[in-house]
């Protein structure tokens, strides 16, 4: 009998728990079909309670097994505590490292900065492969969003890591071309060595099913739609201003916010923008409720504030968004969403520091009143969005490596 060749065995390691939006669909939706034609240990940092009797816990435990993923989540401790953050780096160094004693992976894939921490002492001990997925440049996102000091010492810590990071990795995955463009100038990394792959949608979950994409009819009332945080990255006043400036021009408007910002803080922000008449909503929904929700919007729109790290970004709200046949208004904050926007018109590139210019709001009815968007939109999404070639793109990887 002709014995099967072994499969590489792949250690994931994701900072993000699967447990939540974000990791559920940008780690676990690619680690299902990847763990296919690779033995994928996956360790995640979960933030909410890991009690082992909990439905969501055991649903997930046993959807890994069913996956053939082997799932090693950690709990992440999230106390202001000195004591809290040290829970969480001795794990980020011991887990894996036993990991690697009792398997002996041949493939390390870190996602963002903090699971590298452990990455110099794992090379000292062991042989392997590393990937290097940096989600974005993580030490400038801080100072950008959060107020850390660019004099400080845990950004010269964690900008000194991000360097050692990028030389000893023997494959770079990036959201953008901007980031890649940037990481070979500035750390003299191979183009070879650097793959764009961005945020993947799946399409049994956004798709554009409760939308007829043939005939689409321009209404004077608007449906506008925000999805996901509207602080940190996101500039919610500017966002208002425009819906403030659409509503001047005799549009009557609906907004959808969908997030987890309470009412009552969206609610201020609406008084403060002169917008409390506004018909509005605010929901939280479940993941498998947001499709439907965003194929009720004519356009969904965001403001992200001007910053450095924004050459790396690509928010997964814009695969959802565009898989759903639904356009985006959003500001050009890199390279790549202006190439797509001005290239493939998909959406529209607003200004928010200025007043709606007569030129824009044109470019917006057009928009509107252009049938052809919402199935332009949905096809755009499945060519360059989508989860299957996210997963072939992570498949050559290994299987190169």
């Amino acid at each position: 009998m002709q014995k099967t060749e072994a499969q590489k065995k792949i250690l994931y390691i994701s900072y993000d728990g699967i447990l939540e939006p974000l990791g559920y669909s940008q780690v676990l939706k690619y680690m299902e079909s990847l763990s296919k034609d690779f033995e994928v240990t996956l360790i995640s940092f979960e933030k909410i309670d890991l009690k082992i009797g909990t439905s969501d816990f055991l649903q997930m435990q046993q959807h890994c097994l069913q996956k053939k993923i082997n799932w090693k989540p950690r709990e992440y401790h999230q106390g202001l505590s000195v004591f809290s953050h040290l829970i969480n780096i001795l794990s980020i160094f011991f887990i894996p490292f036993l990991e690697m004693l009792k398997n002996k992976h041949q493939i390390i894939h870190i996602r963002s900065y903090m699971p590298g921490l452990a990455i110099p002492l794992l090379k000292l001990f062991f042989n392997f492969k590393f990937i290097f997925d940096i989600r974005g440049f993580w030490a400038d996102e801080k100072v950008d969003r959060l107020g850390w000091s660019k004099h400080s010492w845990k950004y010269r810590f964690f900008k000194a890591l991000e360097i050692k990071l990028f030389n000893k990795a023997d494959m770079v995955v990036t959201l953008t071309k901007s980031s890649k463009d940037f990481i070979h100038d500035k750390f003299n990394k191979s183009p070879h060595c650097v793959e764009v792959i961005r945020t993947c949608v799946d399409f049994s979950e956004f798709n554009a099913d409760h939308r007829d994409l043939k005939t689409y009819d321009f209404k004077t009332n608007l449906v506008i739609g925000y999805l996901g945080s509207i602080d940190t990255a996101y500039d919610f006043n500017a966002f208002l201003r425009m819906i403030k400036n659409l509503e001047k021009r005799g549009l009557s408007i609906e907004l959808k916010i969908l997030s987890n910002a309470p009412a009552a803080i969206v609610g201020k922000y609406l008084k403060e923008n002169n917008l409390d008449h506004l018909q509005y909503e605010v929901l939280f929904l479940n993941r498998n409720e947001l499709s439907q929700a965003i194929n009720k919007f004519d356009f969904l729109g965001f403001a992200l504030k001007p910053s450095f790290s924004l050459i790396a970004s690509m928010p997964t709200k814009i695969a959802e968004s565009l898989a759903c046949g639904t356009p985006i208004i959003c500001n050009n904050f890199n390279g790549d969403i202006e190439e797509m926007i001005e290239l493939k018109g998909i959406g529209i590139l607003y200004d928010f520091s200025t007043d709606l210019e007569e030129e824009n709001y044109g470019q917006i009815l057009s928009m509107l009143q252009d049938d052809t968007v919402p199935e332009r939109c949905h096809e755009f999404s499945k060519e360059y969005f989508s989860l299957e070639l996210g997963v072939s793109k992570y498949r050559q990887i290994y299987n190169n490596l």
